[in-house]
């Protein structure tokens, strides 16, 4: 096995490692939500983590993990008054309630 595919491993069960906390973290969270009513959240990305929530292999994982809740990446205004800055989010959803 090259270097190249060891470092690719390791990357992949890193990503998948981050996923599983990030489901166990976040579900109690969804599940109170749910309870007040609401169909989605948004989830600040700190900084040192975009590198992670922009892979594939996590957002893949997280809605395995997840089953039937939307997770994705979404740029949304820091605030209403300087509406050209931006902040990265995860907008996690779990559809209309009717």
């Amino acid at each position: 096995m090259t270097l190249k595919e060891k470092l690719f491993i390791e990357s992949q069960e890193a990503l998948i490692n981050k996923a599983i906390s990030f489901a166990i973290n976040v579900e109690p969270v969804l599940v109170e939500e749910a309870k007040k009513g609401r169909t989605a959240i948004v989830i600040p990305i700190g900084e040192e983590n975009k590198h992670i929530a922009s892979s594939p292999i996590f957002i893949s994982a997280v809605h395995e993990l997840l089953e039937g809740v939307k997770v994705e990446v979404k740029r949304i205004p820091v605030n209403s008054l300087f509406p050209s800055i931006k902040k990265d989010v995860f907008h996690v959803s779990w559809g209309e309630v009717n």
